[in-house]
């Protein structure tokens, strides 16, 4: 697990987050550390290259092995690129990301026949952008472009920032929820749209100079190379998004049972708590040893069908707290 904070080494090496894209295309395009960092022969993936510290980046081997490479920096088994060594791509994770940004536009419809129901354009924005993460992590999770490449940078770099700006629309609905201002005005929408924008380009700026190199502030050097440490992007696209799904949920569970009296709509959103939990949990322990198992086949696409699952459930609560027959009593109590 990461170690010290901030360190993506041992996550990169396990898992398909698009921040390796990041710190891929900074190392293959900086002067050190050797390439032998990026295609170790003790990856069973890379083994094969025989790639050594004397090796250029510009020989003809460190090029097909980087035409090769999935996503993940130095892993031991991750999916080639899409038509290299015979793959079609993480097809699971294509699948279930496209069902699930199809199934983020159905909810998001039927929102919007529900008129009156407080919240409404909240969680629709939340929706919205849920169904962004999912389009973009068909390009940056499932070995489509090539690694290194300023596409792939430039992609992963905004997909990155949706993703912290993602989990903060998640816990401003749940903070509008509890009817400080009005949901659906200017007092609530404002505020939301502003902290999301400050989410975004923060993140993005980040994430572009880290693949990039702008600047040196997001280097990883020395002692850094080998832990792959970035403390403002592991704070800002781990350690938030954790944060704010825990805020979510204790808000609403306060709203649904505190205020409410409600046992249903609680039951929902604790629900889609766990199954987020599990999701993260799969994503992060069960991919390496499921990739070696089965011979290039990552537990994204697990994750990716229980996140969509805790999306339905929020929805679901959502639904059921906007019941017309509530009561105007039960309404009163609430607002």
């Amino acid at each position: 697990m990461p170690n010290p904070f901030g360190s993506f080494a041992w996550i990169c090496s396990h898992t398909v987050l698009p921040q390796c894209n990041l710190f891929f295309s900074q190392l293959f395009h900086s002067e050190s550390p050797p390439l032998t960092f990026l295609f170790p022969d003790s990856s069973e993936f890379f083994t094969d290259y025989n790639i050594t510290g004397q090796n250029a980046r510009e020989d003809p081997v460190v090029q097909t092995a980087r035409s090769d490479a999935g996503v993940g920096v130095a892993s031991n088994c991750e999916i080639a690129r899409v038509g290299r060594r015979g793959s079609s791509s993480d097809i699971a994770l294509i699948v279930l990301s496209a069902l699930s940004l199809l199934l983020t536009a159905i909810l998001s419809i039927q929102a919007s026949r529900r008129k009156a129901a407080v919240g409404r354009i909240e969680l629709k924005f939340f929706l919205f952008l849920y169904g962004l993460h999912s389009a973009f992590q068909i390009i940056t999770m499932s070995s489509l472009l090539q690694q290194g490449s300023t596409v792939l940078s430039v992609l992963s770099s905004i997909h990155i920032a949706i993703i912290a700006t993602l989990f903060w629309v998640l816990l401003g609905n749940a903070l509008i929820a509890t009817q400080v201002v009005e949901d659906g005005t200017a007092a609530a929408i404002a505020p939301l749209s502003i902290f999301a924008i400050l989410f975004f380009i923060p993140t993005l700026y980040i994430s572009l100079d880290t693949s990039l190199g702008w600047t040196d502030a997001f280097n990883v050097n020395g002692d850094n190379v080998a832990q792959l440490k970035n403390t403002a992007l592991f704070i800002l696209t781990l350690i938030w998004p954790a944060v704010a799904v825990v805020l979510h949920t204790v808000l609403m569970l306060y709203i649904t049972l505190g205020t409410l009296k409600e046992t249903k709509p609680a039951v929902l959103y604790f629900g889609a708590f766990t199954l987020f939990a599990i999701g993260q949990i799969i994503f992060f322990l069960v991919s390496q040893p499921l990739c070696d198992s089965s011979n290039g086949v990552n537990s994204a696409f697990l994750s990716t069908l229980l996140e969509t699952a805790s999306v339905v459930l929020i929805y679901l609560a959502w639904m059921n707290i906007t019941e017309d027959d509530w009561g105007e009593e039960a309404y009163g109590a609430y607002y």
